[in-house]
């Protein structure tokens, strides 16, 4: 269906210091379970955590269809590392999804709400407890795609993880992150992902931000049972 509409790539955004994690995972989780590995409220990101569990989408990764999307830029922007999880379209073929045409997290029209969204072939329609529309079937999804596609952000949501493999691409936005990364994977023994630096985007980390990012990573590697500091540092 992706690959149809001309969709190579499925992108989605973390933390820097989430790549151990990831990496050592080797799937993106979706906050439903994360919690039940033992993350706390803290790890999540204070500005879109309550929204999507009050929405219905915890139990779902969100990925876009959107490269560099204005979160990302917004915390570049503020010197907060971050990178980027490229996957092949080809890896959505047979896996079980939904797309929504709508930014889940910001948006102030949903189910429940003074204005909520009309299903429509364009919105999708309510599924489940839900508060958006989605794009559910096969044909929901090819239609949504045809009238969206290029003109709304499309969030694609997996349950419960998204596997990762040697199709994906990790890239940086930074030379020093992207040679930090490389040492972290080496010291992880991994050598399954390419690893890129994403030349679209320039940022400069900010001192205290790249302090904290490099002390988490020295003990996530050390200690693989670490469930991490949370985004305290988030709040930019």
């Amino acid at each position: 269906m992706l690959s149809k509409f001309g969709v190579a790539t499925v992108y989605h955004y973390a933390p820097f210091h989430y790549l151990p994690f990831i990496a050592r995972r080797g799937a993106l989780l979706s906050k439903t379970t994360l919690r039940q590995l033992g993350f706390a409220d803290s790890h999540f990101r204070s500005t879109s955590r309550a929204q999507d569990e009050a929405r219905g989408f915890a139990r779902y990764v969100h990925l876009t269809l959107d490269a560099h999307p204005p979160i990302l830029r917004a915390k570049l922007s503020s010197g907060f590392p971050h990178f980027e999880v490229a996957l092949s379209g080809v890896d959505f073929n047979g896996i079980d999804y939904l797309l929504c045409r709508f930014n889940i997290a910001k948006t102030r029209y949903f189910r429940g709400a003074k204005q909520a969204p009309i299903e429509s072939e364009k919105n999708g329609r309510y599924h489940s407890d839900l508060r958006l529309p989605v794009a559910v079937t096969l044909a929901q999804r090819e239609t949504l795609l045809r009238l969206n596609l290029g003109e709304n952000m499309i969030e694609v949501l997996v349950p419960d993880q998204m596997p990762i493999n040697e199709r994906t691409v990790l890239r940086f936005f930074h030379d020093e992150d992207l040679t930090c990364a490389r040492e972290v994977l080496q010291q992880l023994g991994i050598k399954t992902y390419e690893t890129a630096r994403d030349v679209a985007i320039d940022y400069k980390p900010a001192l205290k931000y790249r302090d904290a990012v490099k002390a988490a990573l020295a003990r996530s590697i050390v200690d693989p049972s670490w469930r991490g500091a949370g985004l305290e540092f988030d709040r930019v």
